[in-house]
């Protein structure tokens, strides 16, 4: 049985992002197919991450990015402990390694469960976050981290979806501005073994799932080879 059709038209088009790409790129490859320069998204995921990534094509559907931005959001996170690293994620370079055995099931279960609801969280170095109107990572980049006041943000519910040592996977419920990175890593902290992301999907933004998504590669694969040659970014 042959895929439905891709869209073509103004609408808001729910995309699987795969690793190794950029959200801008994810827009950019949906503006070429539908051909409407007026499209965004609504909520950046990183590069190394995948999943759900609401795609907003026309004018009268980019005004409800600020709806999606401001929704609620779903992750499943794979977590190593043992390390931390600069970014938070498997793209940094090793900082710090706890002196703490890595928890069992039941302590990590417990560490979890301690930052569910409102809690104080330190965006990572290494985030879109803005500060004099540059990302952060703009600043981490050149060597100069800057480290913004912890901003109050909303976890939960938190579950334990599998602990194979020294990885665990765990489903993460949250609010606007929650950073996953900084979980793992205050997480890690928490239990003094040190942790960082090396997975990152986001499964549900609001009541949308990546479950009615569409694969990234339909809309490559219907561009053609001249549109994949031009790389990743």
């Amino acid at each position: 049985m042959s895929p439905d059709p891709l869209p073509q038209g103004p609408g808001l088009i729910l995309i699987d992002k795969p690793a190794g790409v950029s959200s801008a790129r994810v827009v950019d490859c949906v503006k070429r197919w539908v051909g409407i320069p007026r499209t965004g998204h609504g909520g950046t995921l990183d590069p190394f991450a995948t999943g759900l990534l609401p795609v907003l094509v026309g004018r009268e559907f980019t005004r409800e990015a600020d709806r999606l931005l401001l929704g609620d959001k779903e992750y499943v996170l794979t977590i190593r402990f043992g390390s931390e690293t600069d970014t938070g994620d498997l793209t940094g370079v090793v900082v710090g390694r706890g002196p703490a055995p890595l928890p069992d099931a039941r302590t990590l279960r417990e560490a979890l469960a301690a930052f569910e609801g409102e809690v104080l969280q330190e965006a990572p170095a290494h985030s879109a976050l803005k500060h004099e109107g540059r990302p952060l990572y703009w600043y981490a980049r050149r060597g100069e981290p800057v480290v913004k006041p912890p901003r109050l943000v909303r976890l939960g519910p938190i579950e334990l979806l599998e602990w194979l040592p020294p990885d665990a996977a765990v489903r993460v419920g949250c609010g606007k501005g929650a950073y996953m990175r900084s979980l793992a890593r205050d997480l890690g902290r928490a239990l003094g073994c040190g942790a960082h992301l090396i997975g990152l999907r986001r499964t549900r933004v609001g009541d949308l799932s990546v479950a009615d998504a569409i694969p990234m590669w339909r809309f490559e694969q219907a561009l053609g080879p001249r549109w994949r040659s031009r790389g990743r970014g």
